[in-house]
C-alpha cells in the first residue's frame, strides 16, 4: 500500500470521526426519535389487534420503552375486555412508575374483579406518592382478606414509612395471611418504630407471621430485638421460622455496641 493511499485512508477515518462528533450526531438522533415514533405507532395499532396475546405483547414491548408516550399508550389499555390484558397493563405501568397512572389506578381498587384490584394495589405500591398511599391505606379496610393483604404488601413496596401506624394495625388481623404480609411489610418500610409491635408478633400463634416478624426486626437492625429473638429460638419448632430468626440474629449480633 502505497503512503499516498495510507494517507487517504487516515483522513477519511478523521473525517468520519469529526462527522460522528459534530454533524452525523443530531442526525442520528433524529432518526432514532423518527424510528421511535414509527415503533410506537405500530404498538399502538397492535393493543388494538383482536388477538389478546398480540395485544399483551405490545404491552410488554411497550413496558421496555421510557418514553412517557408509550406510558400513555399503557393508559389506553386500561378499559381493555380481556382481564389478563388489563392487569397486565397496569403491572406495566407500574413497572415505568408513571405517576399519570395513578389516578385511574386508584379506581380500580373498587372493581368487581379481584384481580383488577390486586393488580392495581401492586402497581400502585410500585409507583408511590401521596394518593396512591391513601388509597391504599383506605384499602386496608376492604372487607375482603385478599384485599387488605394486597393494600398492606403494596405499602411495603412503597417503602413509605407515613404508612407505619395502619401498617402496624394489620398485625391484629384475623386472618394470618393478612398479618404475615403487615409483618414483612413492616421491615421493608425501615422505621424501627414498628420494633415493639414486632417483637409481640413474634408470639402470634401461626408460623408465618413468626417467620415476617423475624425477617424484620432483622432488617430494621435494632438490638432491642436481640433477647425476644433468642428466647424464642429456644422453643420454635417450625424451620422456616428458625432460618428467619438464625437471619436477624446474624445482622443484629454484628452491629456495633453504639
Amino acid at each position: 500500500m502505497t503512503t499516498q493511499r495510507l494517507l487517504s485512508i487516515t483522513l477519511s477515518l478523521a473525517a468520519l470521526a469529526l462527522c460522528s462528533s459534530l454533524f452525523c450526531a443530531p442526525l442520528l438522533a433524529q432518526e432514532k426519535s423518527d424510528q421511535e415514533k414509527v415503533d410506537l405507532a405500530k404498538l399502538a395499532l397492535q393493543l388494538k389487534d383482536r388477538n389478546a396475546e398480540t395485544r399483551r405483547a405490545a404491552i410488554e414491548a411497550l413496558s421496555q420503552s421510557h418514553e412517557s408516550a408509550a406510558a400513555d399508550l399503557l393508559l389506553t389499555v386500561l378499559g381493555d375486555a380481556d382481564q389478563n390484558v388489563r392487569s397486565e397493563a397496569m403491572l406495566a405501568l407500574g413497572e415505568v412508575s408513571y405517576a399519570k397512572a395513578a389516578e385511574p389506578l386508584v379506581k380500580f381498587l373498587k372493581s368487581a374483579h379481584s384481580r383488577d384490584r390486586r393488580s392495581a394495589a401492586v402497581a400502585l405500591g410500585m409507583i408511590g406518592g401521596d394518593q396512591a398511599r391513601e388509597a391504599l391505606i383506605a384499602a386496608l379496610k376492604e372487607p375482603s382478606p385478599e384485599d387488605r393483604e394486597s393494600a398492606v404488601a403494596a405499602l411495603g413496596n412503597m417503602g413509605d414509612a407515613r404508612a407505619l401506624d395502619e401498617v402496624v394495625k394489620m398485625l391484629t388481623d384475623m386472618h394470618h395471611f393478612v398479618r404475615a404480609s403487615a409483618s414483612v411489610a413492616l421491615g421493608r418500610l425501615g422505621d424501627k418504630r414498628a420494633v415493639d409491635a414486632l417483637i409481640v408478633a413474634l408470639k402470634d400463634t401461626e408460623a408465618s407471621v413468626r417467620a415476617g416478624a423475624a425477617l424484620s426486626l432483622g432488617e430494621l437492625k435494632d438490638k432491642r430485638a436481640i433477647e425476644p429473638l433468642e428466647k424464642l429460638m429456644a422453643s420454635e419448632k417450625n424451620e422456616n421460622v428458625r432460618q428467619q430468626i438464625e437471619y436477624a440474629l446474624q445482622q443484629l449480633r454484628t452491629l456495633p455496641a453504639f
